[in-house]
């Protein structure tokens, strides 16, 4: 049974790194669903990350790169990772290699969901700022969003 369950775990590991990246968490979880022995699982998970088959780094990157295209902000994305159970080491390196300009990203989503009106009060300012916050964004760079739009 173990046997025939080590072809179906590099099987299903093998499918599952094709699609796209995924953390080390994701694919323990992914196999521990399909009722497989969780040392064999780990094992099997280290052999591909010996062969640099899967990768964290890789895997925050790409996530990182993916959500910065759809408008969210940093703070979400961390949040995310550590969901992942990526290190904070990861993290930030990943952060620093793709050096995104999170002041610009929130001025490009505001604009694209505000086109460039200002609020007309306070309740309307108030909406906006929920709305960049939810996608990830900290109050300087929604600060920052809202006041450049302005000018």
């Amino acid at each position: 049974m173990a046997e025939n369950d080590s072809k179906i775990i590099k099987y299903t590991l093998t499918r599952l790194l094709a699609g796209r990246e995924h953390s080390e968490h994701e694919l323990l979880k992914k196999l521990m669903q399909r009722d497989f022995e969780r040392s064999l699982c780990i094992e099997w998970i280290e052999k591909y990350k010996q062969h640099k088959l899967q990768s964290n780094e890789r895997f925050a990157e790409s996530l990182i790169r993916g959500r910065a295209n759809k408008g969210i902000g940093e703070l979400r994305i961390r949040q995310e990772l550590k969901e992942h159970q990526i290190t904070a080491e990861i993290v930030a390196q990943a952060m620093d290699e793709l050096s995104v300009d999170w002041f610009e990203l929130v001025l490009k989503v505001y604009e694209k969901k505000y086109k460039g009106e200002a609020p007309k009060d306070y309740k309307e300012q108030q909406k906006q700022q929920r709305f960049l916050y939810s996608r990830g964004f900290t109050p300087e760079q929604i600060r920052y969003a809202i006041e450049t739009s302005k000018e």
